[in-house]
């Protein structure tokens, strides 16, 4: 939120996880030769960016940071932990 405003910004990185969500979706669907509706998608996309929006509001007023780089912290932690348990890849 902009000091003394009604304007909320949503972060860049928010913006686009829907289109690479929906990306992974249908890479998923391809591997394993499924076909979704439209309205499986939507219902798919909605569940998972409410979750990390909701997510990154609290990451951001717990730790008193701005929603962008509360959000690009949540992506490096994920990519860490992700490291530490799958070692080097590949």
């Amino acid at each position: 939120m902009l000091a003394g405003s009604d304007i909320f910004l949503i972060p860049d990185v928010m913006c686009n996880a829907g289109g690479v969500t929906v990306s992974y979706f249908e890479w998923v669907q391809d591997i394993q030769q499924l076909m979704w509706s439209d309205r499986q998608v939507n219902e798919k996309l909605e569940e998972l960016m409410l979750h990390s929006f909701r997510q990154m509001m609290d990451v951001a007023k717990r730790k008193k940071l701005t929603t962008r780089i509360a959000a690009l912290s949540m992506g490096v932690e994920k990519v860490n932990k992700e490291k530490v348990r799958r070692g080097l890849y590949p």
